[in-house]
């Protein structure tokens, strides 16, 4: 269990910060002398945005190597191998590129530490106590019998969705709702590469690493829309500045944010549809994953990308990143496919009327193209 315990925090906890200071590592767009900052490069030594695109790039990479492993029947082996050595590759790149880069990044962690105020800590403190929650209790589901059982019957025949976990028997027809979103086959990956049962990977693993992760992401978000941004606006375009204040220094704002975000998660429960409490006590689900971190996630990555709150002009590297969300989004669940598109379709078409940039239109389809193949997918297996 201690071993599992160890694998689960490299995997879910060290592996997304490498992937995501892989991603904040690639050179900014340049315009002349001047150094255009985009979402990922405002972010570049902020510790919780490392994770959350880490998580990204785990996820969208992910869905675009087990879907395809689905539809030809190979085995899960087959799956955790070709992910693993994915991961593991990109990990030692980043390592190997962004060495340099460790006591930056950890220094201004270790600095946004110091600087937290008595709302950040009460925040914390909050959290921690929804983890205690978790570990000391557990909720379950009629869920249980499908994602759970889904992902010990892969374990079990080392196979991808080939068996029914309700009745054992193999499929004759994928099942059209969950076939494209094999959120199930990547708890069987984590457990099979830690050694945990995937109940454990589910209710403890899963609800704890989670829910960090969505308040990591609700502070982001809380960062940007309270403007604690470092940059200035000089003739159109947005570059560093010497003199901006140092990041964190509205930290007390953000916190209210954070404190004030949670209280509506906890009292949430006037239903059994509603984001908070899908984020209170089923976390370890897909579709809570979608609700609680995901659409969140397309918000905040949406607005940094097209320039809704400031004219960014986004590079290369974060219509990438998002167009690894969008995978994200279709791979934890059937109802990303539609709802994640549909966010970003409207922050791209708000973006493109503030700016009068049609191609970002363009820009946002691109990135919408998973979303648009399993629609298509969908209709035609239905």
């Amino acid at each position: 269990m201690v071993k599992g315990l160890v694998l689960a925090a490299m995997l879910l906890g060290v592996l997304p910060f490498l992937l995501g200071l892989l991603v904040t590592g690639l050179k900014a767009p340049k315009d002349g002398m001047r150094i255009r900052i985009s979402g990922i490069h405002q972010e570049r030594d902020n510790l919780l945005f490392h994770v959350a695109a880490g998580y990204i790039v785990m996820f969208g990479l992910f869905w675009i190597a087990a879907l395809p492993m689905v539809w030809l029947g190979q085995t899960l082996s087959l799956l955790v191998w070709v992910y693993a050595v994915g991961m593991l590759f990109l990990a030692v790149v980043s390592l190997l590129l962004n060495y340099r880069r460790l006591p930056a990044v950890l220094g201004a962690a270790v600095c946004a530490v110091k600087r937290f105020t008595l709302c950040i800590w009460a925040q914390l403190l909050f959290a921690l106590g929804q983890t205690a929650v978790y570990l000391r209790y557990q909720y379950t589901n009629a869920d249980d019998a499908f994602y759970v059982a889904s992902a010990t019957t892969s374990l079990a025949t080392d196979t991808v969705f080939a068996f029914n976990p309700y009745t054992g028997s193999a499929y004759t027809k994928l099942p059209a709702r969950y076939v494209l979103s094999p959120f199930h086959a990547f708890t069987a990956t984590v457990s099979k590469i830690t050694g945990l049962h995937p109940a454990v990977t589910a209710h403890v693993v899963f609800m704890v690493v989670f829910l960090m992760l969505a308040y990591a992401v609700y502070a982001l978000i809380g960062r940007m829309l309270i403007g604690d941004g470092c940059c200035t606006r000089d003739k159109g375009v947005l570059e560093a500045s010497e003199t901006c204040a140092a990041p964190g220094s509205r930290m007390e704002e953000v916190g209210y944010f954070l404190v004030i975000a949670t209280a509506l998660m906890v009292f949430s429960a006037y239903s059994e549809r509603t984001q908070g409490l899908f984020l209170l006590i089923r976390l370890w689900q897909g579709k809570a994953v979608l609700a609680g971190v995901l659409l969140p996630l397309v918000f905040y990555m949406g607005v940094r990308t097209t320039g809704l709150l400031c004219g960014v002009k986004a590079g290369l590297a974060d219509w990438a990143l998002l167009f690894l969300l969008m995978c994200s989004c279709c791979m934890v669940s059937s109802m990303g496919v539609v709802l994640g598109a549909v966010m970003l379709g409207i922050l791209g078409v708000l973006a493109a009327g503030k700016h009068k940039r049609i191609r970002l239109l363009a820009y946002v389809g691109l990135c919408c193209l998973p979303n648009i193949l399993c629609g298509g997918i969908y209709l035609w297996i239905r």
